[in-house]
């Protein structure tokens, strides 16, 4: 069992990349809710009776999550295959725990909804 390492590096390392990932999930969910979601989309309507006065945020929305979703890509890519591959270890304990990424922005919506 020398060669067998624990997983909490790769925990809490996925956990942090989860931080700043919080910005492009945020984004899509507020695009979720204000623009695709709701009772006014399923009958034909024009995009202000869908959105309402939150059109004109949803370009800046959507350019937000495309681009700090982008970066947070770049960073598991290096973080979770190009650091340990570099490092000679092996990849399934960083891979296994990238769903740990999401745990920050779950919290957030908890404690927001609880508020």
């Amino acid at each position: 069992m020398k060669g067998l390492r624990p997983p909490w590096p790769a925990l809490l390392v996925n956990f942090l990349v989860g931080i700043p990932a919080m910005v492009p999930l945020y984004s899509l969910w507020w695009l979720s809710a204000r623009r695709w979601g709701g009772s006014a989309v399923d009958r034909s309507s024009t995009i202000v009776e869908v959105c309402g006065a939150d059109c004109d945020r949803t370009g800046l929305a959507t350019w937000t999550a495309t681009a700090s979703g982008l970066l947070v890509v770049l960073l598991l890519v290096v973080t979770d295959v190009l650091v340990p591959l570099h490092r000679d270890r092996p990849l399934s304990p960083w891979l296994k725990a990238m769903p740990v990424v999401i745990v920050p922005f779950l919290v957030f919506q908890a404690v927001s909804s609880a508020l």
